[in-house]
């Protein structure tokens, strides 16, 4: 199961069981809260009927056809009022009537005149000098019982006459309302508060997806950020997750060790490599020149371990610069300058190497190129880019530099070398640190750094570059039935 169906489920498991819980709770007070109104209201009500007809139940006329008139008129008036959105048009009560033994001497509904009531609560209670009150079950014809919404609530108030300046209790009026005339209010409350529970339920569940996201999502950041193990990757930063943070910088940490282990292991292997064919020259050339040998052979030997000694310089040199780069953790200290003098700059430093091979340098270099970018940098790609071209142009050839800043696209520079194309199986792979192919002439391999360079340099600036070979159709100034490789960067 995914994580973030546990984390949703258990999250809104709680926030239901909440809900349900407090819900049950509040709804167990609802009924309870209300009939304790209710009751309020009778008790207050029974004692103000108590004062009304303790005249007509001590001159007994309680008992006349008048004084029930009168009670039916006051029970059967009609109303038309509104009450919490409820359209009340009815009174919903009944009253009896005992006298001081508990005799009932008149009941509303013309059924209970005449009983003993005196044991029932209410009226036994208020002979007693108490509060008297009571709750009667409602059966239907079969005798079964309707439930607590059927009962009937009946609330008792004593009636005192004066006589002989003596306050006398003549008897006891008991006014009694049906808990189902109070249901409407404690259903429309039931509602309102499962709706509100529901719109809760459902907020509470989204914002528990909303969280569960954010958990799983952040998981995955930290879970792909450790399984990736290149170095451009940068340690993911999360808002108010301390703990999240903290497991990245360890991951980081972590990750760094393994990094440098590896890499002092990649970088000695591959610097032992390389250094074993200059260096087994060189010692195979300093043996021939310990013999007497003509003063040709011995220029010729220690030209060769001259030779050897340049490539050796150079391999050491550009092993620092890709070390550097690497672990320079995409530092670049940007500056504002003019792209167009560094490329000629650079051309000056390869003027001998030029005029030694008698190559025709064409160009095409837009003045004023202002860039903003790391110099340092982008002179060690140029003057990568010019060294390769060098090597596999033939004697005699032509090289093209084209150099132009458009408004919307940003800077293009092009490289263009005469020479033999690269094979097919080599054009994805050239841009690859190691990978090197023969030189034309000496058929001697590279250290295979100048262009993984090339390539790392203009990505940390967020350029683009690609390498294609090209026909006379492609290549503009160099004259028809000419073939090389190009090379082409976008800077922004």
């Amino acid at each position: 199961m995914s994580i973030f169906i546990r984390i949703w489920f258990f999250f809104g498991l709680i926030i239901l069981l909440g809900l349900w819980f407090m819900s049950y709770t509040f709804n167990q007070q609802v009924k309870p809260n209300v009939r304790q109104v209710v009751e309020d209201t009778l008790a207050e009500n029974a004692n103000i009927i108590a004062m009304l007809v303790a005249e007509d139940v001590y001159e007994n006329h309680v008992s006349t056809p008048q004084f029930d008139q009168k009670i039916q008129q006051a029970l059967n008036r009609k109303l038309n009022a509104t009450i919490w959105q409820h359209n009340k048009k009815e009174i919903n009560q009944q009253i009896y009537i005992t006298d001081a033994k508990g005799i009932v001497i008149y009941d509303s509904q013309g059924i209970a005149t005449g009983q003993d009531y005196s044991q029932w609560n209410d009226i036994y209670l208020t002979l007693k000098g108490k509060y008297g009150v009571r709750s009667t079950r409602s059966y239907d014809l079969k005798g079964n019982d309707l439930g607590s919404n059927y009962s009937t609530m009946f609330i008792a108030a004593p009636i005192y006459y004066q006589v002989n300046q003596q306050q006398q209790l003549i008897g006891v009026v008991s006014i009694g309302k049906p808990n189902r005339s109070v249901q409407p209010y404690i259903q429309r409350s039931e509602n309102q508060l499962f709706r509100q529970a529901a719109w809760i339920a459902l907020l509470s569940l989204f914002l528990a997806s909303l969280v569960a996201y954010w958990l799983k999502h952040s998981i995955d950041r930290v879970r792909k950020y450790a399984q990736a193990l290149a170095p451009v990757n940068q340690a993911p930063h999360f808002r108010s997750a301390q703990e999240l943070n903290l497991v990245s910088q360890a991951i980081e940490t972590m990750r760094e060790k393994l990094e440098d282990r590896a890499y002092v292991e990649h970088y000695v292997n591959t610097l032992t490599h390389e250094l074993k064919s200059p260096l087994t020259a060189i010692q195979a050339s300093a043996e021939l020149l310990k013999e007497d040998l003509p003063l040709a052979d011995q220029q010729q030997f220690a030209t060769h371990i001259y030779q050897q000694s340049q490539r050796l310089k150079t391999l050491i040199d550009r092993m620092l610069l890709l070390t550097r780069l690497e672990k320079s953790k995409h530092q670049l200290e940007l500056q504002n300058f003019d792209l167009s003098q560094l490329v000629q700059h650079v051309l000056q430093q390869y003027a001998s190497q030029i005029q030694n091979k008698k190559i025709q340098c064409l160009l095409d270099i837009e003045n004023e190129c202002l860039i903003q970018a790391d110099r340092f940098w982008l002179q060690q790609t140029f003057a990568n880019l010019l060294d390769n071209a060098l090597d596999f142009t033939p004697h005699s050839g032509k090289i093209l530099l084209q150099l132009h800043q458009h408004h919307h696209q940003g800077i293009e520079f092009k490289i263009f070398n005469e020479g033999e194309w690269i094979p097919e199986y080599a054009l994805k792979q050239v841009f690859d640190t190691y990978f090197s192919l023969p030189r034309p002439i000496s058929q001697q391999r590279s250290s295979g750094i100048g262009l993984s360079i090339v390539k790392q340099v203009i990505e940390q600036h967020h350029g683009q570059i690609k390498i294609e070979n090209m026909n006379e159709n492609q290549i503009g100034l160099i004259q028809p039935h000419r073939q090389g490789v190009g090379v082409t960067i976008h800077l922004t």
